[in-house]
């Protein structure tokens, strides 16, 4: 009986703890034999790596637990991880599996100059036990080579291996494969930085200089006069900000937003102590946008049921940090813009709609909205996931964007779940919201609808 055949059937397999937390139960099963399997063959070295080879006889001896398909599998997933080093076409096509584990020899990786003689580490040596990383950690060769078939350049790559190494020797933990680790960290970053110059490529596209006669529309006036700016002050400030911005050149998607915010600034620095101080008030429930706030931002071509939508959000926001403005519709306006601007770029609508699969997923563009402008955790969100899914599947209603969809069921139980909702009366006020949906009342406006009913108010799922 051949010596790995004895060894297979008179030993137990004896898992590493730490690398069945690391890379999965399977993954480290698989480790664990073939490290065994190793001792007792034959190997060859080839670029600094030691080589074996296990065929097909040997896998049934020594994974008679499972199929050639789960031996592709499971290699994939340690190939992937940066564990192994594969040289043969797929088991289950070729019948080996001609593979080394990701460590150089000591002596020929001394010997190759890739470690000094003062000790510098290298990925892929004595990673045969988990460690934390060096100071003076890089990625081989081979790790950088995976990296660049995504077309990552290395000058990209390269810096951002200082904020790596510093992040994970702050928290200390340990790994046996931090080549692996760094080349998902790279795919990431990089994905970020394409998505950060698509967006910044979009908006510049869409800025314009500021027109020759550019005059503030009577939304923009309309809104500063309601923060008690008195009129004439408002020409003035538009004549210089003519002068100023035909001067500089820049460019803007909304020079009716860039005004605004100008003359509120310069009004706020001057001193005016003969005119009379709107007083700061601190946020409720029961707020409201004025009218004006809502012409102006439906002037700015975004959609009056997002406009609603935010109002919640923007309450508890305020509510929660406690401070007291005068100038709440203003801080309504930048918020809502901000939204909106990120709601255009991040939810996909599709130009015939359709029913949504089982195996739907909100895009990462719509995944980014929700954790950077409405401060969710990825874990609540995909959460939701399965819940959402089944519920339109029940319905059977096909939709334009179930992004956008999406996006307004989270922001509803992510009210609800902050205790915005009166738990006494929620679902009284909830069923009487849903009725009026049905019915279609005409004559409640908006800002007619108290807050409690606003959040409680499902008519989007309708």
């Amino acid at each position: 009986m051949p010596d790995s055949e004895h060894h297979s059937q008179r030993h137990p397999i004896v898992i590493d703890r730490h690398q069945a937390c690391e890379y999965g139960l399977e993954a480290a099963t698989m480790i664990a034999v073939l490290n065994e399997f190793c001792v007792y063959q034959p190997s060859q070295i080839r670029n600094q790596f030691r080589w074996f080879r296990l065929d097909n006889t040997q896998a049934q001896i020594l994974f008679p637990f499972w199929s050639t398909f789960d031996l592709d599998r499971v290699v994939q997933q340690l190939r992937g991880q940066g564990v192994l080093l594969i040289a043969s076409a797929p088991f289950s096509s070729s019948g080996e599996l001609r593979f080394a584990f990701n460590r150089r020899i000591e002596q020929e990786a001394n010997q190759s100059g890739e470690t000094s003689a003062r000790g510098q580490y290298s990925e892929g040596r004595n990673t045969n036990f988990s460690s934390p990383i060096a100071p003076n950690w890089q990625p081989n060769a081979d790790t950088l080579a995976r990296i660049r078939e995504h077309g990552i350049p290395e000058q990209f790559v390269r810096a951002l291996v200082p904020e790596f190494v510093t992040y994970w020797r702050e928290r200390g933990d340990t790994s046996r494969a931090w080549g692996a680790k760094f080349q998902s960290h790279a795919l990431r970053q990089y994905r970020q930085f394409q998505t950060d110059q698509a967006r910044q490529q979009r908006q510049q596209s869409q800025q314009t200089t500021l027109p020759p006669n550019w005059q503030p529309d009577h939304q923009v006036v309309a809104q500063l006069r309601a923060e008690d700016i008195p009129l004439n002050y408002i020409d003035e400030c538009a004549t210089r900000f003519r002068l100023y911005y035909h001067e500089t050149g820049t460019t803007s998607a909304s020079w009716g937003m860039v005004f605004y915010s100008w003359v509120k600034k310069d009004w706020q620095e001057k001193e005016t102590p003969f005119l009379p101080n709107k007083k700061p008030v601190s946020m409720t429930n029961q707020w409201q946008p004025a009218a004006h706030t809502v012409e102006y931002l439906e002037k700015l071509d975004i959609d009056p049921q997002f406009i609603d939508d935010c109002v919640a959000e923007f309450v508890h926001k305020w509510i929660e940090n406690g401070s007291f403005r005068n100038n709440w519709g203003d801080l309504f306006c930048q918020h809502v813009s901000k939204q909106w601007t990120y709601f255009r770029e991040g939810v996909t609508v599709n130009p015939t709609a359709t029913i949504i699969n089982n195996d739907w997923a909100p895009t990462p563009e719509c995944i980014e909205l929700l954790k950077t402008q409405c401060e969710m955790d990825e874990t609540f969100i995909a959460s939701q996931i399965p819940e959402f899914i089944l519920y339109w599947r029940n319905r059977g209603e096909p939709k334009h964007s179930w992004d956008s969809i999406f996006i307004r069921h989270l922001k509803y139980v992510w009210a609800k779940q902050h205790q915005l909702i009166n738990h006494s009366t929620g679902n009284e006020l909830a069923n009487q919201s849903h009725e009026r949906q049905q019915s279609g009342d005409p004559k409640r406006s908006t800002r007619d609808i108290s807050l409690e009913e606003r959040l409680t108010d499902r008519s989007w799922a309708y």
